[in-house]
This record gives C-alpha cells, sequence and structure tokens, in this order.
C-alpha cells in the first residue's frame, strides 16, 4: 500500500480524516484524561522530552513505580537507556531499515516508514509556510481553552 502524496495526507489530517480518527480529539482526550488521572496518564511532549530525555526518562521510570536507584544513577543507568532508546540507535536497527509490520494483511507497512530524522522543527522541510499557518490556526482552535499549548 502506497501512502498518500503530502498535499493530500495534509487535507485529509486537517480534515480530522485518518485510520485513528482525528488527531486533536486524541490528543485532548488523553491531555483532559491526564489531568483528570495523573496517576494514570503521563502527557509527554516530544519537544520537551527532547530537551532533557534524561530528566524524562526519570519521570517515566517514576510514574511507572521503579525509580532509579542511587546505584544505577551513579552508575550512568539513565544515560545507557537514553543511548539505547535514541532516534540514532533505533532507526540503524536492522529490523526498522528492512522490516514490515501487518504483513499478510493490505495494509503492510514498512518500519523505516516510521522514521525521518528525529529533530525538531524539520516539519519545515516539507510544509510550506501557507500549510504551517493553516495547522496553527486549526490547532489553536481545536486546543481553545483546554489549557493545552503545542
Amino acid at each position: 500500500m502506497k501512502p498518500p502524496a503530502l498535499e493530500e495526507a495534509f487535507e485529509l489530517f486537517c480534515q480530522g480524516v485518518s485510520s485513528y480518527g482525528p488527531y486533536w480529539d486524541h490528543v485532548l482526550g488523553f491531555w483532559k484524561a491526564s489531568l483528570d488521572r495523573p496517576d494514570k496518564i503521563l502527557f509527554l511532549k516530544y519537544e520537551e522530552m527532547i530537551e532533557d530525555t534524561i530528566l524524562y526518562v526519570k519521570k517515566i521510570a517514576d510514574f511507572i513505580g521503579y525509580p532509579f536507584s542511587f546505584e544505577e544513577l551513579e552508575k550512568g543507568s539513565v544515560e545507557k537507556i537514553v543511548n539505547m532508546c535514541s532516534f540514532e540507535n533505533l532507526s540503524n536497527l536492522e529490523v526498522n531499515k528492512s522490516g514490515k509490520h501487518r504483513e499478510g494483511t493490505p495494509a503492510v507497512i514498512e518500519n523505516k516508514m516510521y522514521f525521518r530524522k528525529g529533530k525538531v522543527g524539520d516539519w519545515e522541510n516539507y510544509l510550506t509556510p501557507e500549510m504551517a499557518a493553516r495547522l496553527d490556526s486549526i490547532t489553536l482552535q481545536k486546543l481553545n481553552g483546554s489549557g493545552l499549548t503545542l
């Protein structure tokens, strides 16, 4: 199955059409649930995680009930996890270069489709300024009054 052209995919996204439903509905649903149940849902933003990955790995460990011990912190366990889970490491694994999922269905997807560059702001290399302005406008409208900013 060949993915749609960027312009077509963008238009569908703006209309809220995707295999999993409107993006903003999902984001707002989890945002509101994280406010109501902070013990059950940890809401994270990619840009913030990239800024201080070590801090967020520690937060995730605390959240799931397995905080790092002093010894683990001293031995650099967090840094090792960050390295193992880095975009560079994961995107270079053979399974993510040549593997596929949903094999045996009409919707086979190559794993490499999930990896571009892993850089904040890389969207500027794909979206026109008009597309970005439209997306910003829709996002502001959809998130209005929620307290969430993206």
